[in-house]
């Protein structure tokens, strides 16, 4: 082979391999362009086995460690209950992870997810509290305090389990490990400690029989998938695709109760919006335990040239069948009556103790920030909001400026806070409530939650979500 063909070979290969590293860093910012589009900070997917560490069961693991079961979190609280080593956790999210709440509890009496009436188990699944209950029974057998949770779900039916009145409930009886019936039970002084976490119907309870512990940068391989779901379902919502909506759900699923055959339901709600609008799912979270998954997330009408939006906190349920994730279940969640957890004689007890003192204090906050909008008063306004304050992309400045300019085109701005709720971690703190906003131009009613943050300055909003 002379010189003028081996240096012609060796051209060719170096443009090949050019050709090739343009290709795959292509790739890359394509994926990571689109995963930083839909507002996910997961590293692309040729990072996930680089940060992938190995899973634990072993309970006594934890060293900032998070349940693999927490798949994505946004914010907010999350309960975890270790059948296997009796223990109940509570996790925190805001930035990192935080383990908040930590307590030995006692499950059913047989191991296994529960089946039938009777049979002494307590179920495995993702769960939420759907009430509150005082003084229930004994206090021996149910302590103070309990909440019930929402055994059977749907996905729990269709699988022919049945049985009812699963609770997280006190005792003040000595502990002992797996001697319930069925529920999950703490001690009396930690139930009431637990109930400081626990938002009715937002809160997910998830109930494992042993925990998987992974570090925190860790992503589960289903996590681009349970995105994908999301996204899609969004999109073709937005672009009222019946037909793409329907492929995501599975047969016998419900949607808010109704049948998946009603799917035009979905879209005859928003028939009176004349103008483009984005429909935005944000504080996401994804919850997994087996073949089950949970994704729920506040639902944001956000209406082009009005500067409106309105809102609610939905939740897809997930099966997997067949090796693919089908959504059975959706329902929007909607707030319970205000949970006062207090007796009067416990009221009177506690009404100077730092605890009540700051609700209290954020009850007066969530007071002066709506009457100061309701009112007009921006200056008051604005001194209800931290100086980093951040939502929908805005800080501070920004968001004052379009609150300003939604004032100026509004008139007789009503709202009322309903069923207001506050759960406070050191200098953190969550207002949820019921919203009902009327003026000149929207109408609008659902879920609200204002973060808090404690300053020199006193209690101050940081981040609004819808």
């Amino acid at each position: 082979m002379n010189k003028k063909k081996k240096k012609i070979i060796i051209s060719c290969l170096i443009l090949l391999l050019i050709g090739a590293l343009f290709y795959f860093m292509n790739i890359y910012s394509t994926v990571a362009a689109d995963i930083k589009l839909r507002g996910f900070s997961s590293p692309p997917l040729t990072e996930k086995k680089q940060n992938a560490k190995p899973a634990s069961s072993d309970h006594s693991s934890y060293k900032g460690q998070i349940p693999d079961s927490i798949v994505a979190f946004s914010s907010g609280y999350a309960v975890v209950v270790d059948k296997e080593h009796q223990k109940l956790y509570v996790f925190y999210k805001s930035g990192k992870y935080s383990k908040v709440f930590e307590t030995v509890c006692s499950t059913g009496k047989n191991p296994g997810s529960k089946r039938i009436a009777g049979d002494a188990k307590t179920p495995n699944g993702i769960f939420f509290a759907t009430r509150i209950l005082e003084n229930p029974g004994p206090p021996e057998t149910y302590g103070s305090l309990a909440f019930t949770l929402d055994y059977p779900t749907l996905s729990d039916k269709r699988a022919g389990k049945d049985g009812n009145n699963i609770w997280i409930h006190g005792t003040t009886k000595p502990l002992l490990p797996q001697q319930s019936n069925g529920c999950v039970v703490l001690s009396d002084e930690d139930m009431k400690k637990l109930a400081n976490f626990i938002h009715l119907n937002r809160t997910p309870v998830i109930i494992s029989e042993s925990i998987n512990w992974v570090d925190q940068d860790y992503l589960s391989d289903s996590r681009d998938e349970f995105e994908k779901i999301l996204w899609s379902w969004n999109k073709a919502f937005v672009e009222k695709n019946l037909k793409e909506i329907d492929s995501l759900y599975a047969e016998g699923a419900q949607i808010r109760g109704k049948k998946r055959e009603d799917l035009h339901y979905k879209i005859k709600n928003l028939d009176f919006i004349k103008k483009h609008f984005v429909l935005q799912p944000r504080d996401i979270a994804i919850l997994q335990e087996g073949d089950n998954a949970v994704i729920i997330f506040d639902q944001i009408f956000d209406v082009k040239d009005n500067n409106t939006f309105q809102g609610f906190y939905n939740k897809l349920v997930l099966e997997k069948i067949n090796e693919n994730w089908y959504v059975v279940d959706e329902s929007s969640i909607s707030e319970p009556a205000d949970r006062r957890l207090a007796t009067a004689k416990d009221t009177q007890k506690d009404a100077a103790s730092p605890e009540k003192i700051a609700e209290k204090n954020i009850r007066s906050l969530v007071r002066k920030w709506r009457s100061s909008w309701e009112s007009g008063s921006m200056k008051t306004y604005r001194a209800c909001y931290a100086s980093d304050f951040q939502s929908r992309d805005m800080g501070l400045d920004a968001w004052i400026a379009h609150k300003i300019k939604v004032r100026q085109k509004s008139n007789n701005i009503k709202i009322s806070v309903n069923n207001l709720q506050i759960s406070m971690s050191g200098n953190t703190a969550r207002a949820t409530f019921v919203q009902q906003y009327s003026s000149s131009i929207l109408r609008t009613k659902g879920s609200k939650t204002l973060e808090l943050k404690k300053s020199a300055d006193g209690w101050k909003i940081h981040r609004e979500i819808m």
